[in-house]
């Protein structure tokens, strides 16, 4: 396993892990417990991708049976025959996309460069998939120059959706960016970027106040994931669901009125 620098494996702690006992099975109890859509994650291998190879088929037989959406974070998965058969199966992935080598190198602790991400997600767009890159509004290591390069390659292959994320420090000695550095990096991404902004889960909880306040005061994104619950009204569309679900799957995790009072957002 990786167990890069992100959360050394916590976060998949509380995760179904597919490897143990019978995996067919345990996906039945999911359908059964009320289940619809799976994220399919880590953890990664030494080399950034995910080892996906041996629940293809358990996966698949899984949509067939119960009709599951699936999202997938498959890292630096650049098999190709592999991303080709996975191409009615996973239904958007989420790719990290980067070319900060303080994320790739030090963060993810991979011997690699950006060039590994670009061929990732070239291979990706070539085989069908649906693809959301996600990348940073800010990191440690952050600069404008390399988010600008970041924006300018997905538009180059032709996306129209990206998500955004604030990394959350590892170390409580590594101070967060004031609200204003995060809001100003929000307002240039809408400035540069033709398509749909999404602002992602991971968002440290000392900056979502302000953060996604402004975003939905100068509508500078389509969706905000777990936004904070005062920006919630009779008018918001609230969806159970990954902000980079697809428009027309949607429908299928809409919450109800009655339903988003016992939100925890």
């Amino acid at each position: 396993m990786l167990n890069c620098r992100f959360c050394r494996g916590r976060y998949l702690k509380n995760m179904v892990d597919l490897s143990k006992g019978d995996p067919g099975k345990t996906l039945r109890e999911l359908f059964e417990s009320g289940v619809r859509g799976i994220l399919v994650s880590g953890g990664f291998t030494r080399e950034g991708r995910l080892p996906i190879e041996g629940y293809v088929d358990y996966l698949r037989d899984g949509k067939r049976k119960y009709g599951f959406i699936y999202n997938a974070h498959l890292g630096l998965q650049k098999n190709i025959e592999l991303l080709n058969s996975l191409k009615r199966l996973i239904d958007v992935i989420d790719f990290e996309f980067t070319l900060s080598n303080y994320i790739i190198k030090y963060i993810r602790g991979l011997n690699l460069s950006g060039d590994s991400y670009i061929e990732t997600l070239n291979k990706m767009i070539e085989a069908g998939l649906h693809v959301v890159p996600h990348i940073y509004l800010w990191h440690p290591g952050f600069t404008i120059d390399i988010f600008t390069r970041e924006i300018k390659v997905i538009e180059e292959y032709g996306l129209r959706e990206i998500t955004l994320l604030v990394y959350i420090p590892e170390s409580r000695n590594i101070a967060l960016p004031s609200t204003d550095t995060l809001i100003n990096n929000l307002r240039y991404a809408r400035k540069v970027f033709g398509g749909k902004i999404y602002l992602g889960c991971m968002r440290p909880h000392p900056v979502k106040n302000n953060l996604d306040k402004v975003a939905v005061e100068e509508e500078l994104v389509e969706r905000i994931a777990n936004p904070v619950h005062k920006l919630i009204s009779d008018k918001s569309e609230l969806y159970d669901a990954c902000c980079s679900l697809p428009e027309h799957l949607l429908s299928g995790f809409k919450l109800e009125l009655d339903q988003r009072g016992q939100s925890s957002y």
